[in-house]
């Protein structure tokens, strides 16, 4: 291997590396990164098989992994023609795409869920006639607000490219 190539080797391995504590930072476990990572610099998609013999992580890990990737946004499944239905992963390098499609996802089930429960919560308070009544509906009224602005941040972020979020916020800075 000539010096070129372990420096390049060595750089992918930093950053496969650094993608491995990242995911472990959110929650998901760190083979996850490192999948992502070797999907990353892959110049094709990669099958399990490929994806397992080049981790070294046995083919039920990378089948796990892959399917939380690809819920995530962070892997694209394909079939590659002549392959019959081997599946085939790449990475999704874009990511304000992988922001925006969790938010999307994600974070407006959230809204929706908490937005039915505090409206239902409000509507069953309005008429109580007691002192923690009237507390515990200021306090869903405080936290419908906080949903509503979460909801309207969410939109923004969904519905706009980085660089026309970035002029707004470069906007709210000056």
């Amino acid at each position: 291997m000539s010096e070129t190539d372990e420096a390049v080797a060595a750089a992918r391995e930093e950053v496969i590396e650094a993608l491995a504590r990242s995911a472990d930072v959110y929650g998901l476990k760190r083979s996850y990164g490192r999948l992502y990572g070797i999907l990353f610099f892959a110049e094709e998609p990669l099958s399990m098989d490929d994806l397992a013999e080049r981790s070294e992580y046995a083919k039920s890990t990378v089948s796990t992994a892959m399917k939380t990737l690809e819920r995530y946004h962070f892997v694209h499944r394909r079939s590659i023609p002549g392959e019959g239905k081997k599946a085939y992963f790449e990475a999704e390098t874009d990511f304000w795409h992988i922001f925006q499609e969790f938010l999307q996802r994600e974070a407006t089930r959230e809204i929706q869920i908490m937005t039915r429960a505090l409206d239902s919560a409000a509507e069953e308070l309005a008429d109580a006639d007691s002192d923690q009544a009237q507390r515990d509906l200021q306090k869903i009224r405080r936290l419908q607000s906080v949903y509503s602005q979460f909801e309207t941040l969410v939109n923004v972020f969904t519905s706009q490219s980085t660089e026309r979020v970035m002029s707004m916020v470069k906007k709210l800075r000056s």
